[in-house]
């Protein structure tokens, strides 16, 4: 296998996520074969600002807790280039439904062009795939591992990039699985799993068995899904990585778990916590989101249509890293939780019937100015404001939330969404109506708004970025492309949009093509700086 080439992020990005990185990263591309350092600005645009996205469908409705109404896909994997003016060209579709069921989330490599995907089964171990994804959208499967558990629904990369961590939302499981730092590959099968119902049988049956359609929100459907756990995500904290976070549907809690990081263990459960307001009605947690730049995180609740506004104990988190660095017993820190609940805000009109609409996705913009959740029932994006800071008396307000609006998507059951790296398009995918459509977010209002850009995918359910460098060696020179530009201490400062503080130069190794690709690289960073300082001019106007 050739080596596996590692992606360049400039200093302007920021990766929105499911909770963490969706890999909205931008990209930058080598002139291979260029003869002359005279680069024109809008053909280094045209090079760096490319990026592809990877999109999953639905092929076999019945193993799935849920319920599609749209068509199963015969091919359940499609790479997509992203175009300036929000246009997508599709470059490959791949995944024959039977050797790759149901893929359902997916996750790119925050260093390497990989991306991984899973399978979401309810009667068989999900399955997890490691692809090499290229320039030209062809896809080199590198890897797949078994699960450890069924319905597997979300992934997290650890910030270290060594380990894999799954969860299984049909029996709640957890599980890591070793990377390979270098190339992305699987190091090996699971090598720690977390089951919180320690062993004991599932009581709720599978849709096809007589058991409750998990698309429905009506009593006796939310009385089934409860009746067991259900974790739905799995989010490393962003200050230390020590910390996992796992919203439970199934039982209205976020848990708080030590991650023992160099071990790649997921320790003892610190502290459970409602995931809103307890008002005896059902939350049912979906996904946990940090904030790029405050001490806040966001829970959607995908049964009650709300998001829970969380305040972080950044303190309390420094404490616990301190404590694993010395080798300290975690018992001290059992029922001492990092969160505090500061807002409860609803995700669509007030008069609009809740049983009739769950939550899709979370995500922060880019810009950390505005939230984001699909509705799945409602048929919207609902975009709120975050306020930056605090109130006329004082009163802390930073980081919660006022609504922008509602905006229709275009489609039935918008499962997914995300933005190109810009944070200027966002792409929806309408599960049901068997469509993915492109609209503008403007910057200033928050409002979006539809581009006339929808493309035909059978039960779209998700929409990965992956923003991949394409680099080629000289033709003299017989030793791989080594990356020559901004090294990230960890994917926080990725997430976090940090300036990099050094930049990695191996002198031995520089030919002409390295000189070309820096000179590449500081005419775009330029570029978007002049960029960024417009918008933020355009901001504080407004």
């Amino acid at each position: 296998m050739a080596p596996m080439l590692e992606h360049q992020v400039t200093s302007t990005s920021i990766v929105t996520s499911d909770s963490s990185s969706d890999g909205n990263t931008p990209a930058s591309r080598s002139f291979a074969g260029s003869q002359s350092n005279n680069i024109d600005e809008a053909e280094a645009d045209e090079f760096v600002e490319q990026q592809l996205f990877f999109v999953t469908s639905y092929s076999d409705f019945d193993k799935l807790a849920h319920g599609p109404r749209g068509h199963a896909a015969k091919y359940t994997l499609r790479v997509y280039r992203f175009l300036a003016d929000g246009a997508l060209v599709l470059l490959h579709i791949a995944g024959e439904g039977e050797r790759v069921i149901n893929p359902a989330f997916s996750r790119f490599h925050p260093r390497l062009n990989v991306v991984y995907t899973c399978t979401e089964d309810i009667e068989e171990n999900g399955q997890i795939l490691a692809y090499e994804i290229h320039s030209d959208g062809s896809l080199t499967e590198i890897g797949r591992v078994d699960a450890g558990g069924t319905s597997t629904c979300y992934l997290t990369i650890d910030r270290d990039h060594r380990h894999l961590i799954a969860v299984n939302y049909w029996d709640s499981s957890l599980v890591v699985i070793p990377l390979s730092k270098s190339t992305g590959e699987f190091n090996g099968p699971i090598q720690s799993i977390y089951d919180p119902r320690q062993g004991k049988a599932m009581l709720a049956a599978a849709k096809k068995d007589g058991g409750a359609n998990h698309s429905m929100n009506d009593e006796c459907t939310i009385a089934a899904r409860q009746v067991d756990p259900h974790s739905h995500a799995l989010v490393l904290d962003p200050f230390e990585g020590c910390v996992a976070y796992v919203p439970d549907l199934g039982k209205d809690l976020v848990r708080e778990f030590w991650y023992d990081k160099t071990k790649g263990v997921i320790g003892c459960e610190f502290n459970v916590l409602p995931s809103g307001m307890s008002t005896g009605k059902p939350d049912g947690p979906r996904y946990f989101e940090f904030h790029p730049k405050f001490n806040v995180a966001y829970v959607v609740n995908e049964l009650s249509s709300t998001v829970a506004v969380f305040s972080i104990d950044k303190e309390l988190l420094s404490e616990i890293a301190r404590a694993t660095k010395m080798g300290l017993p975690m018992d001290k820190f059992k029922g001492r939780s990092t969160l505090k609940l500061i807002q409860s805000i609803k995700t669509v009109p007030s008069a609009f019937p809740t049983t009739m609409n769950t939550c899709g996705r979370i995500c922060t913009h880019q810009s950390g100015r505005y939230v984001i959740v699909s509705n799945r029932g409602h048929e919207s994006i609902t975009i709120f404001r975050v306020k930056q800071g605090c109130g006329i008396k004082g009163k802390a307000t930073r980081g919660t939330l006022t609504q922008v609006g509602f905006f229709h998507t275009r489609g039935e059951t918008p499962r997914h969404f995300q933005f190109d790296h810009s944070g200027q398009f966002l792409i929806v995918a309408n599960q049901d109506s068997d469509t993915i459509a492109v609209f503008s977010f403007n910057l200033t209002s928050g409002e979006i708004r539809y581009t006339g850009n929808e493309y035909h995918i059978p039960s779209p359910n998700f929409i990965c970025c992956c923003p991949v460098v394409d680099r080629y060696s000289d033709d003299e020179d017989d030793q791989p492309y080594e990356r020559v530009g901004y090294t990230f201490t960890s994917e926080d400062e990725v997430r976090r949009n940090k300036v990099p503080s050094s930049v990695v130069v191996d002198s031995a190794k520089r030919n002409s093509l390295d000189y070309l690709n820096e000179l590449e690289l500081a005419q775009k960073e330029i570029a978007k700086l002049k960029t960024q300082l417009s918008v933020l001019s355009q901001l504080s106007r407004g």
